[in-house]
């Protein structure tokens, strides 16, 4: 099956298991059914699937998790085919017999029906940017140049680089560690940034001594071990801190509250790198307010006037 073909099919499959049970289910449950490999790989997708106010996506197009900490449940802006009446453990049981409960007679039946149940419920594992991480990995061992097309999100623009890569960093975010050919330096580029990649035949050149000091740079700003001493408290909304949640260490308060007719979670988190955690907020639109500290607050109000001065400000909260 086409890679991206297989992606899509699974993501569907996601939304379907959980439409089918409104209650909500554990992640445990989930990965008991779609057989992912660890929690972390099963996050990473049901974190694909939120994309309100995500650009490119708009709202029409979103899909609504919920995570309490126990369950996932999805909400959704258009009715989806809701064919799975049995429960995760059941559909999971199925499988394992059909699996196991092998005999001439009734192989061509038992592959059909195994057949029916891939097509309807996700098996197996899928990474994020695997074919990238493919060409990126080959392209490390064998010394090959790349292009890539990348997104500025500070910008939103497209632009191409091509780049000598160093290391594929998954430590939190994916990244591409790069020495950048045309800017002379190294650089740093994150993986569902990257559009479009392509290996060249390009000489692949001796990289400058500065290799050590950029790596230990970039773990400072983006280390998974790395002590931070900088906070900000968000008020943000549930569905928004699922995904948020995966990009950073959220740590509730406890504290509620309702702003208009949308109710907030209080949070606190650190701030690895100030220009990137702003960058990264203003993405959520409205489902993420900072509250603290001010200065952030300051830099997020000076971005939005500098962008859109007559609209009011909806990001900061008292």
């Amino acid at each position: 099956m086409n890679p991206s073909t297989a992606r899509a099919a699974s993501k569907l499959n996601l939304i379907r298991l959980l439409d089918s049970h409104p209650e909500g289910l554990g992640l445990e449950e989930i990965q008991s059914v779609t057989g992912h490999k660890s929690i972390t790989a099963l996050k990473k997708d049901l974190g694909e699937l939120y994309m309100i106010e995500m650009y490119p996506y708009s709202p029409t197009d979103a899909v609504d998790l919920d995570f309490d900490g126990e369950k996932v449940k999805i909400r959704l802006p258009i009715a989806v085919d809701s064919a799975l009446p049995l429960s995760p453990k059941e559909w999971s049981l199925l499988r394992s017999l059909l699996l196991t409960e092998k005999t001439k007679e009734d192989s061509k039946l038992n592959h059909s029906i195994l057949t029916k149940i891939d097509s309807v419920i996700p098996s197996g594992d899928w990474s994020p940017y695997q074919k990238s991480k493919e060409i990126i990995v080959t392209a490390i061992n064998e010394k090959k140049i790349l292009t890539i097309v990348y997104w500025k999100r500070d910008t939103q623009e497209k632009e191409t680089r091509t780049l000598a890569p160093w290391i594929l960093w998954e430590e939190n975010d994916s990244y591409l560690l790069a020495y950048d050919l045309t800017k002379e330096g190294f650089r740093s580029f994150r993986l569902d940034y990257i559009l479009d990649i392509i290996t060249t035949d390009i000489k692949y050149p001796n990289l400058p001594d500065t290799a050590g000091e950029f790596l230990e740079g970039f773990k400072q700003l983006f280390g998974a071990d790395i002590e931070n001493t900088n906070f900000a408290k968000l008020w943000i909304t549930d569905s928004a801190s699922y995904h948020l949640g995966m990009k950073l260490k959220l740590e509730s308060t406890g504290v509620q509250k309702q702003i208009g007719d949308t109710q907030y979670r209080e949070f606190r988190t650190s701030i690895r790198d100030q220009n990137w955690f702003v960058q990264t907020i203003l993405g959520y639109g409205t489902s993420v307010l900072v509250s603290e500290p001010k200065e952030l607050k300051d830099s997020i109000q000076f971005h939005l006037q500098s962008i859109a001065p007559s609209k009011p400000n909806l990001h900061t909260q008292s």
